[in-house]
This record gives structure tokens, sequence and C-alpha cells, in this order.
């Protein structure tokens, strides 16, 4: 009895499948180092680190402006028109103290008599401001 042998295939390597998963990594690779080159340009600028020297004899100043309207700026108990409120401002920069400004407005104030309040810090390079929204007893007594 005469037994058949059986033909042996050959392997084959599928090309195709290959070239299309190489294209994917190159595509992927390719998008990530355009992304790296991208941060890099960032401009950040990383705050310094500064030996402590002699302790600050000046005491930080903490103003809170009351915005009612644009010419009654109440400024810790005086009113200020927003040309006084300028002049006032940029002669306490002038000072050189530490200043900490709190603005702060009724709901009904219109948003154009708090940048004017903001404007007169900005125009006196006084950079701490903040914004502090009033409490619901505050805005509701007149």
């Amino acid at each position: 009895m005469k037994l058949k042998r059986r033909t042996l295939k050959r392997g084959r390597v599928e090309i195709i499948p290959m070239i299309d998963t190489i294209l994917i990594l190159l595509i992927f690779y390719m998008s990530f180092s355009t992304f790296s080159a991208k941060e890099k340009r960032i401009d950040a600028k990383l705050p310094l680190v500064t030996v402590a020297g002699k302790p600050s004899t000046q005491i930080p100043l903490d103003l809170t402006l009351h915005v009612k309207d644009k010419d009654n700026i109440i400024v810790n108990g005086a009113v200020f028109t927003a040309d006084t409120l300028r002049s006032q401002m940029s002669t306490l920069a002038s000072i050189g103290q530490d200043v900490t400004i709190v603005i702060e407005a009724d709901p009904d104030t219109q948003y154009q008599a708090v940048i004017v309040a903001l404007d007169a810090c900005a125009e006196a390079k006084l950079t701490k401001v903040a914004f502090r929204p009033l409490a619901e007893k505050a805005a509701a007594t007149p």
C-alpha cells in the first residue's frame, strides 16, 4: 500500500498588513514629535527662590473698594470719584507700600463702574487685585 505524501504549504508573510501597521506607527510618531516641539515654545517663567533676608518692616495694607457707581466708590469708608480714586491710587503706589486691593460691588452696579476702579489700580501699577462678591445681607441693605 502506497501512502500519499502530504504536501507542505509554504508559509507566506503577508506584506500588506505589515505595511499598514508601519504607516500607522509612522503617523503616530510624527504627530507626537510635533507636539513636543510646540511644548518647547511655551514661554513659562518659573518663580525664583530667594533666600530669606531681613524681615519686612512694612505692614501689608488691605484696601476694600466698594463700587456703587462710577462717581461713588467707597474705599475703607471714604467716598471717592473715578478721578480722585486714580490720583489716590497713584500716590499710594508711589509710596511703595505693599497693597492688596479687594473690589466688591452691589449686584445692580454697572460693569463699567467696576472697570473704572480696576483701571485706576492698573494705571497705578497695583497688581494684587481681587474680586469679592458681597454677602447677601450686605447687598440687600441700601
